[in-house]
């Protein structure tokens, strides 16, 4: 049960971007998981499913109902750039399909794109159903792929006695990091601005 929370705590908090971990680390991980026999294949799609879709649409929610008040906000212009944003705002009329089918495979683009459909008022319809059409080509194939390479993964993870600590070992490293560049970024500013 606690393979299952885990799962999908991890997908949705990647999924809206509070790890900046990409979602496609999390889906392979499950796919492990099931070569290794932790966890059933059917609970485990289906955590994965509902997961991606939630993710999918608190990000849709939110750019259709707070998108510019949130681009304001510096805090989100690490994940949202305004004016990448804005950018695939003006190519969703006519493309708003193509563009979230895409956005779904694409792990930089996903986040722009979710949330500019949104922005941009595109139908919670036409939303919903592109990316679940995405999502049953998605999910299946990268899980697949986790199963297949699971024995090259495992042997990298050996050390590890169950496959969320892989995940979390992943998501710890993405947090040092991202938090690492965002100090270095600020203090070549802070010594470059008092060097002057």
């Amino acid at each position: 049960m606690m393979f299952y929370i885990f799962l999908f705590l991890a997908l949705l908090g990647t999924g809206v971007g509070l790890f900046p971990v990409p979602e496609e680390i999390i889906v392979l991980s499950a796919g492990v998981a099931l070569e290794q026999e932790i966890g059933n294949v059917f609970i485990t799609l289906l955590v994965l499913a509902v997961g991606l879709f939630l993710s999918d649409f608190i990000i849709y929610w939110l750019g259709k109902n707070y998108g510019a008040r949130i681009l304001r906000i510096k805090f989100f212009s690490f994940f949202l750039p305004q004016e990448k944003v804005e950018k695939v705002c003006n190519i969703l009329n006519g493309h708003s399909k193509k563009i979230i089918f895409v956005g779904r495979f694409v792990s930089g683009f996903r986040t722009i794109s979710f949330f500019a459909a949104g922005m941009a008022g595109i139908a919670k319809r036409e939303f919903i159903i592109t990316d679940f059409i995405a999502s049953l080509l998605y999910l299946p194939f990268f899980v697949f792929i986790g199963y297949r390479f699971s024995y090259d993964i495992s042997i990298l993870s050996k050390d590890l006695t169950k496959i969320y600590h892989l995940i979390e070992l992943f998501i710890i490293l993405s947090i040092i990091i991202w938090f690492g560049l965002k100090f270095s970024k600020r203090a070549v500013y802070a010594l470059t601005k008092n060097g002057k």
